[in-house]
Order: structure tokens, then sequence, then C-alpha cells
């Protein structure tokens, strides 16, 4: 992946506030919420009706350099594009993202070429991007195309983010 490549990711991230809004659950604004655990949950709400039906995202801030991305529903070639701004999004914004899978039904292709682009990101922009992932359909695919070395795990979500880089 060459120059082009990151610049393809910058010029995303300029559109995706225009796509995207930030709400907490049961708002129609966008606005803070605090959590039980003192971070702040937002709820995606994507401008596609569609592919929000089949692919649900939302991202918990934990402190001021770390954010977990929960991915639910489908990843495939309809939905791995908001996935791909989404991800690009939070590792312009903060040092550590851990994307939690455990949610995901289907990860086709497209998904899997999103989190391995979004990892070569995070690297080249010196950010972390940890994975959880116990769903038996993502480790699947993880393993079947062998890119399973390319990511950094952590076995839960608090384990990811206790150690902050």
């Amino acid at each position: 992946m060459g120059p082009d490549h990151l610049h393809d990711h910058r010029a995303a991230v300029s559109g995706w506030s225009g796509a995207h809004k930030l709400i907490p659950p049961g708002s129609s604004q966008p606005q803070r919420a605090d959590s039980p655990l003192g971070a702040a949950l937002y709820v995606a709400a994507v401008s596609n009706d569609f592919s929000a039906e089949i692919m649900g995202l939302q991202v918990v801030e934990h402190g001021a350099d770390a954010r977990v991305v929960t991915v639910t529903g489908e990843v495939d070639s309809l939905t791995a594009p908001e996935l791909a701004t989404f991800l690009t999004a939070q590792l312009t914004a903060v040092r550590l993202v851990v994307v939690d899978l455990d949610g995901v039904e289907f990860l086709g292709s497209a998904g899997l070429a999103v989190l391995f682009e979004a990892n070569e990101l995070a690297i080249q922009q010196d950010r972390n991007l940890r994975l959880v992932c116990h769903s038996r359909i993502v480790n699947r695919a993880m393993d079947a195309t062998e890119l399973r070395q390319h990511f950094s795990f952590a076995d839960t979500v608090e384990e990811a983010v206790k150690d902050l880089p």
C-alpha cells in the first residue's frame, strides 16, 4: 500500500462528518452521554438506512486517547465502506482503537480488507488497532485467509484498553 492509499483514507475522513452523526441512544441530537464506566457512548447513525439495518456501529470513549468500536451484523461489500470511513475517523482522533467483533454475523472479503487496511493505517500513523473477537465466523475468516498474524488481539475489551500505548 503506497502513499495514494493513505491519501484515500484521509479524503474519506474529511467527508465523514457529512455522512454520519454521532448520536447518543434515545436522542436525536449529537450530545455527550456518560456511561456507568465514565465513558461517553455514542451510536453512529448512518445516512443509508438499508446498510444500517445490516451492520451496526457504536463507539465508546475510554479516556482522551482510546475508543472502542463495536461492530454488529454483517460486514460485506455493501457495509464495508461505512466501516472503513468509521474506523479511519476513529484512528485519526485517538491513539488506540479497539474493534469488538463479537457481534459480527458475517465477514466477507471486503470486511477483511477494511480491517487489514485500518491496521496498516494505524501502523503508518503510529496508532494502535486491537481486535476483540470471539465470533466463530470472524475467527474462521481470519484463519482461512491467514490474516490473523497481522493483527493485535485481546481477550476482552477491558484488557484491550487496560494498557494504553
